[in-house]
């Protein structure tokens, strides 16, 4: 019988288509390290909250347009943990918070999934987007880059000092305590593309167009482009002195074998990869520069695009030199390092800069209500003007306030009564701005369709999270021992590596053929699967269960059944999405879903498409859920009756109650077609619209 081989069932694998340090509760990892309260009191929170409500309430009535009235308990629980930690609540949760009748829950309910372990998740997720944090790029590991994210949120580095650090950082790519070199690590060799993606994230200034001539559409030139270029000027990619002791290493490579040799190299050309130079300040215009003022090749000299003049301290030149803004030639001779990123890094992220505070306020904003005041949230112009200015004005003031401590911010965004409102039901006239009358409806990110699932198979994901240097210990590690290792160690670390045995190379020859014909035969299982999957979709929601039961035994005749282990699955794979790698494999729900390939800032989306449906048809529910130990198996297992799978079945899916008429078409089928049939529940649940968006 066929089987799938991990990348095709992973493509199969089904979930959904379309201050001061506080005590805390639990020694979870990423558990912040401090509360909310004990860093600002909720007072001060709530009266944040209802000067922005207040300024938005003014705004809407100026366009005519009233507020929409606040949603129901079951709504907003499922909104808060959507929100801020990044999955539907479990079962136990939703009936608790239900139940209660405290005038506060909904504040009490936000101040404790903001001080949780899943906060850190679900925001380190957004941080990964943005920062385009990848596992691996060529030869250099990003897990220490995504280390340093999880460890800033965690522990609540502010926003500015996050942003300058990673502008400074420099040292070898992968020794611990240097993740923060991975943002500009990310564009090696590229420090041109490394700036206009800095000015695009953090000043929401789209400055790329004018590398190569005068920007089309906005009035930055290709000299004002190297001005700002130049404060990366003469950074290096390798630190040569990561690895001091490997005198001798070209002599004992010279008694090597081809292969061992190689591997040697590669191995000692990524340990020093890295950044060097705290930048010159001075960088060339190109070649091929074609504007009068001045020639090609001309030596430019930093300066900032907007707000205060960045003073850098260059060496004397000689009399007669041209001065700033007219280029002066320094010879080709490397230019000295005059600490111009810190300059950069001081202006950038700084309160005083005209656009870093409302960039970041209006991203928050943004990811909070699903769409920003000012939108598209990185293009500014000089006549930009956000929907409701005088809000804007407000959370960017805010923002300076909190001293840019983004759970803070978060935190008042969330005890607003917008958060509490229903979403509109339609988008509002096409070209015409969201006023935020309510929340943006919007279909769940690929990363909370996936955690989503998750809390159908484990009660507590909090539990399942990893310390935050898990993924990137290793390459520590290793770093580590090569520092400490000579030629000689180096070269038994590589024989170590590579195992006796098989000649070189035949080990992974193998695997690549079988690889191949894996591929191929999992391409010719999913052509036939397709349309039979297809079916099985419609026999569910149309509640035909012997339709079904058919469909189930020819998808198994093709070695594919239903109730099989996912990717003859092991538990380590089911981990929230931010401790998986980053990206997960194209094949993955989560690329499926419209995770980012993490090549360009802010990449992911929630766009409708036919793999989806694919995705979803088989896998996950059936063999992680129904047929798995899963934990909502086992709560509709220790149900006493049919009414109370039913409810299990809503509550646990949906967050809600079952509707009447919903319990009772659904409790008829269960006495017409058997308990088997709360399976097809679920699954049809799981399959809806209204699973899918967060409403």
């Amino acid at each position: 019988m066929n089987r799938l081989s991990r990348s095709t069932a992973l493509l199969f694998v089904g979930i959904c288509s379309a201050g001061a340090i506080a005590q805390t509760v639990t020694t979870n990892p990423q558990r912040p390290v401090r509360t909310v309260e004990s860093v600002r009191p909720l007072a001060q929170v709530k009266n944040d909250a209802a000067k922005l409500d207040a300024l938005l309430e003014r705004a809407l009535q100026r366009r005519q347009e009233a507020p929409l009235p606040p949603v129901d308990d079951a709504t907003f629980a499922r909104r808060a943990w959507l929100q801020i930690v990044g999955h539907i609540p479990p079962l136990a949760e939703v009936e608790t918070f239900l139940a209660d009748p405290s005038p506060d829950k909904r504040t009490r309910l936000v101040d404790r999934l903001l001080d949780s372990p899943g906060h850190t998740s679900h925001f380190a997720n957004f941080w990964f987007d943005q920062l385009r944090v990848k596992s691996r790029q060529q030869n250099l590991s990003g897990e220490p880059f995504a280390h340093f994210v999880r460890q800033a949120i965690q522990q609540d580095l502010p926003y500015d000092q996050f942003v300058q650090q990673m502008l400074v950082a420099e040292g070898p790519g992968h020794k611990a305590g240097n993740g923060a070199t991975g943002m500009l690590l990310r564009d090696m060799n590229m420090p041109h593309d490394a700036m206009a993606n800095s000015l695009r994230l953090f000043l929401g200034t789209r400055m790329e167009c004018a590398q190569c001539h005068n920007h089309p559409f906005d009035h930055w030139t290709q000299k004002q482009f190297y001005e700002m270029a130049a404060f990366f000027g003469g950074i290096r990619y390798r630190d040569e002195n990561a690895l001091p002791n490997l005198v001798g290493l070209r002599t004992e490579l010279a008694n090597a074998d081809e292969r061992q040799r190689q591997q040697a190299l590669n191995l000692v050309r990524r340990m020093n990869q890295g950044l060097d130079g705290s930048g010159s300040g001075v960088e060339r215009l190109p070649g091929d520069y074609k504007y009068d003022d001045l020639k090609p090749g001309t030596p430019i000299l930093a300066n900032t695009i907007f707000g205060a003049d960045v003073k850098l301290k260059y060496p004397e030149v000689k009399k007669g030199t041209p001065q700033r803004g007219q280029g002066r030639d320094r010879g080709r001779a490397a230019a000295p390092e005059i600490d111009s990123r810190q300059a950069l890094a001081g202006w950038l992220a700084s309160a005083k800069n005209p656009q870093f505070a409302r960039v970041i306020a209006n991203r928050m904003w943004a990811r909070t209500f699903g769409a920003g005041i000012v939108d598209p949230l990185d293009d500014w112009k000089k006549d930009t003007e956000g929907v409701h200015p005088e809000l804007l004005v407000a959370l960017e003031k805010l923002m300076k306030d909190l001293d840019f401590d983004l759970r803070q911010f978060e935190r008042v965004l969330v005890h607003t009564q917008l958060f509490q409102r229903a979403c509109p039901p339609d988008d509002g006239t096409p070209g015409e701005p969201f006023t935020f009358r309510g929340p943006l409806l919007r279909r769940m990110s690929a990363e909370q369709m996936w955690d989503s699932l998750l809390t159908l198979v484990f009660a507590d994901l909090d539990d399942r999270l990893r310390p935050l240097d898990e993924r990137a210990k290793p390459v520590y590690e290793q770093f580590e021992a090569l520092t400490k290792a000579d030629a000689k160690e180096l070269l038994a670390m590589v024989e170590q590596r590579r195992g006796p045995g098989a000649p070189a190379g035949a080990a992974d020859q193998k695997r690549q053929e079988e690889l191949r014909r894996q591929l191929a035969a999992d391409a010719e299982l999913q052509k036939k699967a397709q349309p039979l999957l297809r079916e099985l979709a419609a026999a569910r929601r149309a509640g035909d269960p012997k339709k079904v039961q058919e469909l189930a035994q020819q998808l198994e005749g093709l070695g594919l059944p239903l109730g099989q282990r996912a990717a003859r699955g092991r538990e380590g794979d089911l981990m929230r999405a931010s401790d998986l790698t980053q990206p997960a494999p194209t094949s993955h729900l989560l690329r499926q879903f419209g995770q980012s390939d993490r090549e360009t800032v802010d990449a992911s989306n929630t766009a409708a498409t036919v793999p989806q449906v694919l995705t979803l048809l088989n896998g996950f529910l059936d063999q992680r859920v129904l047929e798995g130990q899963s934990a909502l198996r086992a709560d509709l297992e220790t149900a006493g009756d049919g009414v109370r799978r039913v409810r299990i079945a809503f509550l646990t899916t949906l967050n809600r109650e079952p509707t009447d008429k919903e319990a009772a078409d659904w409790r008829k089928a269960i006495a017409i077609h058997g308990e088997a049939t709360i399976k097809d529940l679920v699954w049809v649940l799981c399959n809806s619209n209204e699973f899918r968006f967060v409403r």
